[in-house]
């Protein structure tokens, strides 16, 4: 309990000097300024709403400044635009801030267990990034799935005399998210005055797919040196497809490794999260003698090379 009154005062005293920098800084100067220099006027100023939403963004995006760079604030916005999830960075970090320091806090006053409230605080710390994980795996895994399908339309879009802007509308059309969601920003990117392939490398960025670079650098050299770009596209989509079927046979033949290292791995953990919560001095006797010390360290050296291993075995690159 003391650690966690002692992160509560460290976070209040956070706040309060991120109060005297924001009361003593120039910024809000400047950005006045700013708007002077763009023409926004005092009257049309004093007749702008201030919205809940507007409040919450600007609390939100002043919690996320205390803690982390704007450098990773970006990088974070990145992952949550490829897995999908509509947050931005800012709203993200302070969500999350606020799960690791209310659920520890939360779980003590319900519970006065101290290590259950530190277990809870290590999933809070944990779980957020395995969503964001989990989610962008399983949104890349739809998209290649559609890509072939939307490889052929836009092949028999070109065959029928449309242009390449207007096959990828044909997809966005026809076919579901993700892959229309991302084909969609795409063309904006083109309309707002990207040229083709840049919005094509964007594309490629933000989806992060083997598959999908294979398509664009294939449409990329057809627009350099000419070419059927239509059988270009059937060509690749038809490699795509033996790909994923090879894929699905790799995946069901390492299902069973996958889930036993799982398992493996989690049971010692979760064992010693359980004697933690029920009975801590059963696991006090292994910290206060040298051959617990030592049985500890081993088991933590095995459980190591063990995960290695099997992530060794069952990954199989393409």
């Amino acid at each position: 309990m003391q650690y966690l009154i002692i992160l509560f005062v460290f976070l209040m005293v956070a706040f309060a000097l991120s109060g005297v920098k924001k009361i003593f800084s120039t910024r809000d100067l400047y950005k006045e300024r700013l708007r002077t220099v763009i023409g926004q006027s005092e009257k049309d100023r004093a007749h702008d709403r201030v919205t809940v939403r507007a409040t919450l963004n600007s609390l939100v995006k002043v919690v996320s400044s205390l803690f982390v760079a704007r450098s990773f604030t970006g990088k974070l916005q990145n992952r949550l635009v490829t897995a999908g999830i509509p947050l931005k960075g800012e709203e993200y970090i302070t969500i999350s801030l606020a799960v690791i320091i209310i659920s520890p806090l939360l779980t003590y006053l319900l519970s006065a267990n101290f290590w259950l409230s530190i277990i809870i605080l290590i999933l809070a710390l944990i779980l957020p990034w395995m969503y964001i994980s989990i989610k962008k795996d399983r949104r890349l895994q739809s998209f290649e799935m559609q890509l072939a399908d939307s490889l052929v339309i836009m092949a028999n879009a070109l065959r029928a005399g449309f242009g390449f802007q207007q096959a990828m509308e044909t997809v966005v059309k026809e076919m579901p998210p993700p892959i229309a969601d991302e084909f969609d920003w795409c063309l904006r990117e083109m309309n707002l005055g990207f040229n083709q392939e840049e919005a094509l490398m964007n594309l490629s960025t933000r989806v992060n797919s083997e598959e999908l670079d294979m398509v664009i650098s294939g449409i990329i050299i057809q627009k350099q040196v000419g070419g059927n770009l239509a059988h270009i596209l059937d060509n690749i989509g038809d490699t795509m497809r033996d790909r994923a079927r090879i894929k699905k046979q790799v995946r069901v033949l390492t299902a069973q490794g996958k889930l036993s290292g799982i398992i493996v791995g989690l049971l010692p953990v979760a064992l010693l999260a359980f004697m933690l919560v029920a009975n801590p001095e059963n696991v006090y006797f292994f910290v206060q003698d040298s051959r617990g010390l030592a049985m500890l360290g081993t088991a933590i050296v095995m459980e190591i090379v063990g995960a290695f291993v099997i992530s060794r075995i069952v990954n199989i690159e393409f």
